[in-house]
């Protein structure tokens, strides 16, 4: 009995083992271009749904399950935010820079929104049926780049929903409504489908786990 019960520890072990050794850290790293400090903001990584509190400048390491593509998100109140970061996390390419502006008297104003204002949220079955049929209903994500990755276009073709990539300069609000748009796709194709379609998607889009 005693065997057995060092073999399964030792298997735990090395399971364990496994998995900490493909996990990756990614630095969090801030450029504040203005004079003021930054007292309260929010980092959020897309694909983990991981939310860390931020009070001020200071750097900060942040624990990924693996290399790969991520998106990350810093929303603050008293700013303007540029985020950058490498197409695809690795050990060696690692770095995630924040950029902190003045915010602009604008920042809100419907021509400054980073979201596209035909963007909607409470649109019905049929209304988003109809949208299918006409090829314009996409997710958004905000990116540095404007890449859409082949499983959107096979998503697309499958299930009618495409994908649109916005400013990698985001404010609360753009961020709000991107998710909620996103959730009523969501919630349509979970009706629809049902959940088979959510691992077809292997970069998921704000508000889909």
């Amino acid at each position: 009995m005693s065997n057995i019960f060092l073999v399964i520890s030792l298997v735990l072990t090395f399971t364990v083992s496994k998995a900490t050794e493909k996990e990756i850290k990614a630095e969090v790293v801030f450029e504040n271009l203005t004079d003021r400090e930054l007292n309260f903001g929010e980092f959020f990584i897309t694909e983990t749904y991981q939310r860390i509190e931020v009070k001020d400048t200071n750097g900060f390491t942040v624990t990924l399950p693996r290399e790969g593509k991520y998106q990350f998100t810093f929303l603050t109140e008293n700013f303007d935010v540029k985020i950058s970061y490498p197409n695809r996390i690795t050990h060696k390419n690692n770095i995630i820079t924040i950029k902190l502006l003045e915010k602009t008297e604008l920042t809100f104003d419907i021509r400054t929104l980073s979201f596209p204002m035909n963007l909607e949220t409470n649109l019905t079955d049929e209304q988003i049926e109809q949208r299918i049929v006409e090829g314009s209903l996409n997710f958004i994500m905000h990116a540095i780049d404007s890449y859409i990755p082949k499983e959107f276009d096979d998503f697309k073709e499958k299930y009618g929903v495409g994908l649109i990539k916005e400013n990698c300069i985001i404010d609360p609000i753009s961020f709000k409504k991107a998710t909620e748009h996103n959730q009523m796709i969501y919630n349509y194709l979970i009706k629809k489908h049902g959940n088979i379609w959510i691992n077809e998607l292997m970069t998921k889009p704000f508000g889909i786990k």
